[in-house]
């Protein structure tokens, strides 16, 4: 048989088109057992440690992840609400003990301030005599009052706001 301007033997050429025969079918062999391996590997890395298949799994970690990230809003609104809420709270308490008339009748007299945040509150005072015990009340508004404030209530409202300090540095 002639071939591009070559005599070639009909022997020679069946023997090396079964050659590229069998080259072609050890390539499609090799290419098998690759596959196989890949597959068994893509299997392996698409299952997590306890079998499931990945991408159920990564669904799984999405919706964790989008439950914590709910938990983590609320919890943030409750902490919101409890600061505003804290703010009307009462924080800063201070007393005053004193002799309203001198004499031997002791400190029996006091002066207490109970305020929140913005020194809104009320200054109680209690005036001990001998003969009679008398209690004043005086709303306070951002740290003042509308009534006349003794010494000993602008001391009761300084030490309430010195307890507060201190606890606060703690």
């Amino acid at each position: 048989m002639e071939i591009f301007g070559y005599f070639i033997s009909m022997e020679i050429l069946l023997a090396s088109c079964a050659g590229f025969c069998l080259l072609g079918f050890l390539f499609a062999f090799i290419s098998f057992i690759m596959s196989v391996r890949a597959k068994r590997r893509y299997k392996k890395i698409m299952r997590d440690g306890s079998g499931r298949d990945i991408t159920e799994a990564i669904i799984n970690y999405y919706e964790k992840c989008s439950d914590i990230m709910n938990h983590y809003n609320q919890a943030e609104e409750r902490l919101k609400n409890l600061e505003k809420e804290s703010r009307a709270c009462v924080k800063k308490i201070g007393s005053v003990r004193y002799n309203a008339f001198g004499g031997n009748n002791g400190n029996l007299s006091f002066a207490a301030a109970v305020l929140d945040d913005s020194d809104t509150g009320f200054v109680i005072n209690g005036v001990y005599t001998s003969q009679q015990t008398a209690t004043y009340l005086k709303p306070i508004h951002n740290g003042t009052s509308v009534f006349e404030l003794s010494e000993e209530d602008m001391e009761a409202i300084k030490t309430a706001k010195l307890n507060y300090q201190r606890n606060i540095e703690r």
